[in-house]
């Protein structure tokens, strides 16, 4: 009886600990299942920002080389003095320009987020100063633009008023023409003193002096 007690005791411990394996496999088998699907899913979102990290980059390589094929357009048209000059000095005094950077250090100074913005872009600022110049180029000559368009649309309205003064249609005809005259008279409406009253204009005579035949016809 005590062997066969010994025995099922023995039999007892071997089937807790082979159960305590078992849950220890399933729970590594879990966490192996978990860490491959973990590891799957970071694999497909690491493949997708690269492809889009490619994408993003190749964009950029294309936008710089555009902007050097646009530089080397610009340079056929800059004049001799951009050429030799590119970038124009400042007009401001030293002491003006100090007190514009103290001016923007205290303004930086409360904005970090812009500070360090500005701090990247301040290798730029030779760029700003030329796309500056050619904005401020392009304003002036829109406002020129607008300015020869109105002064042409003026000689065009004057040179409409003119043709229509020596040409003769039924459209010119039914407007007041000061140079279409019909038996001395115009299409201009008259004076309000002349309008009212019934006195005719006087009749014209054309004289012609006595010496001024006999020089004619010897």
């Amino acid at each position: 009886m005590l062997h066969s007690r010994d025995s099922e005791e023995q039999n007892q411990c071997i089937r807790n600990d082979k159960e305590l394996v078992l849950v220890q496999l399933r729970k590594l088998k879990a966490q192996r299942t978990q860490a491959r699907a973990i590891s799957q899913e970071n694999l497909v979102k690491l493949t997708l920002e690269s492809n889009a990290t490619l994408k993003a980059l190749k964009k950029i390589v294309d936008k710089g080389e555009k902007i050097l094929k646009l530089a080397e357009m610009c340079r056929k048209f800059e004049t001799e003095e951009e050429k030799v000059l590119p970038f124009y000095s400042s007009v401001l005094t030293p002491k003006d320009q100090e007190e514009i950077e103290a001016q923007s250090l205290e303004e930086l100074s409360q904005q970090e987020e812009l500070a360090k913005v500005i701090e990247d872009y301040m290798g730029m600022e030779n760029f700003w100063k030329r796309y500056n110049k050619v904005k401020l180029e392009l304003l002036s000559l829109q406002h020129r633009r607008t300015q020869l368009l109105e002064i042409n649309e003026k000689l065009r309205e004057m040179l409409k008023q003119y043709l229509d003064g020596i040409s003769v249609s039924d459209e010119v005809l039914s407007q007041l023409n000061p140079l279409f005259i019909v038996n001395h008279r115009s299409n201009l409406p008259k004076p309000l003193s002349i309008a009212q009253s019934d006195v005719q204009p006087p009749t014209t005579y054309n004289i012609i002096e006595a010496a001024h035949v006999i020089s004619n016809i010897l």
